[in-house]
């Protein structure tokens, strides 16, 4: 007996088979689309929490530290002998670093802190008031990676800008950082002496997947609380 073949035993066509296939094609495409994007988003995300993340820690750091500055705690104790005989507060002031006198970390001993950019990389430096260390942007702790353009603006107890104009690039009184200690370090303290609040600005950055980088850019205003 002879029977007609049925439709449901043939096979696919080639036709048929390349539809199919190009139709999976689509909706597998057009789900990578969707995880790529989402991706990329999370990790701009992500990205931008860091880097505001990394601005922030540097300057905590930074605005606590310079707060304390210029208390001396050598001059309060019961032993005369290691009094400081007019110390200076602000030791190195430009407008992209920044060195201070004191007992800031609460320590019980007065050191100077450097705040200055090595490469990328916002350090810390504390060493010993008057050696080469102390104003040298070399080994210090790492207070904020990937930061760009850090800026110290100065002003004294009036508001008025300190060098006024500030145009930068400037340092006040004439003294810099250097692989030595400043010379004469202490020969003029007018600007110096006069500073009672700094602004300080850190830009940060982040390389994240896409056309463009993160940047923040934070900005903190410190009071010098232990200067009159």
């Amino acid at each position: 007996m002879n029977y007609a073949p049925h439709r449901k035993d043939q096979g696919h066509s080639l036709l048929e088979t390349i539809v199919s296939l190009s139709v999976f094609l689509l909706v597998l495409f057009a789900v990578y689309i969707v995880l790529e994007s989402n991706q990329t988003i999370y990790a701009k995300g992500e990205g931008k929490v860091d880097v505001q993340q990394n601005a922030r820690v540097a300057m905590d750091q930074i605005s606590t530290l310079l707060r304390n500055a210029g208390y001396f705690p050598e001059n309060f104790d019961a032993n005369p002998v290691n009094d400081l005989a007019n110390p200076v507060a602000i030791q190195v002031a430009t407008d992209n670093a920044l060195a201070v006198y004191g007992d800031a970390d609460g320590s019980g001993t007065s050191n100077v802190f450097l705040f200055c950019l090595n490469g990328t990389s916002l350090i810390r430096v504390r060493a010993a008031v008057g050696t080469p260390a102390a104003y040298t942007c070399d080994q210090g702790q790492v207070l904020g990676l990937n930061i760009t353009n850090p800026r110290f603006a100065y002003f004294d107890a009036n508001n008025n800008p300190i060098p006024n104009p500030p145009t930068p690039p400037y340092q006040l009184d004439g003294e810099g950082l250097g692989p030595v200690p400043p010379v004469p370090l202490f020969a003029s303290t007018a600007q110096r002496g006069a500073v009672r609040r700094v602004v300080i600005t850190l830009t940060a950055t982040e390389n994240v997947p896409g056309p463009q980088t993160q940047i923040f850019t934070l900005t903190s205003n410190v009071r010098l609380r232990n200067l009159n």
